[in-house]
């Protein structure tokens, strides 16, 4: 998980989509043509890429984010977050002609969700706005493989990553599981030059063809990423690299809502390459960051901090002999140091 571009501040860009998550607490599913009653609803800003730079900001790195709204309403809700926690939006455009992306999902009460997307604005980032500018003192691009889904935004995507290769900007990528199925060979031709890859199985099983996180790990380090990130929900994570594999059980936690955990993962993997850390700290850290993230109702601003990790972490009596623990802690707890820090 190090990272291989020097350069001053801690800093990452993310592009994909921004949106506001309208949440339903349902008791479960209707049959096909009958009703459900929802017990709660709650209104959250929303979009992986928008989730992973909030807690990235949480955790004090300096975020950009690339992306595109609606002129609307839904724009100030999807917004305001980002701006709280002093997120670079100076990227994001307003479009007058589409509706902010809207995200309608319905929770049970096992935590699991259900998303009904209309993607809105987001797909209509044309690659003129794409310029090397934005990817000025970032240390790592990270994106989402929904960016691969239509135009103009897919376009829009490849000239984001042309521009980072050639700065000698590595690239993350967050697949999803919509693009493992309809944009396979984008992200398959994108593999040789990924870094970090964040994956779930069942994104995995499509673009693969595998069964396990162990066969998943292997097939993307075979295609030339350089590190794979599997997530495993309920049984925790599986990273690997070209030198090691760490498999960790998930950290035990109350699920409400599961919508957001992947992201948080994302950003705790991201933190973890900025800061150089090995598989089992950085498994620590995004493992930790995954699970608080289901503990709480939607994403947006109740997705965790760093305050509220190196908490959870330290409540771990049954790991605190672990080093990998213990280093994350200290990682957590030194903060960024900006001015000091060299890759």
């Amino acid at each position: 998980m190090a990272s291989d571009s020097p350069s001053s501040p801690l800093s990452v860009t993310l592009f994909g989509d921004i949106n506001v998550d309208v949440l339903m607490s349902i008791p479960s599913y209707p049959p096909p043509g009958g009703d459900a009653m929802a017990t709660g609803l709650i209104l959250r800003p929303g979009g992986s890429v928008a989730n992973t730079a909030i807690v990235l900001a949480k955790l004090g790195v300096q975020v950009r984010l690339i992306g595109r709204t609606g002129n609307d309403r839904w724009a100030d809700i999807a917004l305001a977050p980002l701006l709280e926690y002093n997120v670079d939006v100076s990227a994001v455009r307003r479009d007058a002609g589409e509706s902010t992306g809207l995200i309608f999902i319905p929770v049970t009460p096992d935590g699991e969700r259900t998303m009904f997307s209309y993607r809105g604005a987001n797909v209509r980032i044309p690659p003129q706005e794409i310029v090397p500018e934005l990817l000025q003192g970032s240390r790592i691009l990270h994106i989402s493989g929904y960016n691969f889904l239509e135009t103009p935004q897919r376009t829009s995507t490849w000239r984001a990553i042309d521009l980072a290769q050639q700065a000698g900007i590595p690239l993350s990528l967050d697949v999803g599981v919509e693009p493992a199925l309809r944009a396979r060979a984008e992200i398959e031709s994108l593999l040789p030059s990924v870094s970090i890859l964040s994956l779930g199985m069942d994104e995995a099983s499509p673009l693969f063809n595998v069964d396990s996180p162990e066969e998943a790990a292997q097939s993307a380090l075979e295609r030339g990423v350089l590190a794979a990130a599997i997530k495993l929900g309920s049984q925790g994570c599986f990273l690997a690299d070209h030198d090691r594999v760490f498999r960790q059980p998930a950290f035990p936690v109350q699920v409400v809502d599961t919508t957001g955990a992947g992201d948080a993962f994302c950003a705790g993997l991201l933190f973890a390459y900025l800061r150089r850390l090995d598989l089992p700290v950085a498994a620590t850290i995004a493992n930790a960051s995954g699970a608080l993230a289901t503990a709480a109702i939607g994403g947006g601003p109740v997705l965790p901090g760093r305050d509220q990790l190196i908490h959870f972490l330290q409540s771990q009596e049954n790991l605190k002999a672990e080093p990998y623990l213990q280093e994350a802690l200290a990682e957590l707890s030194k903060g960024i140091q900006r001015d000091s820090y060299r890759g």
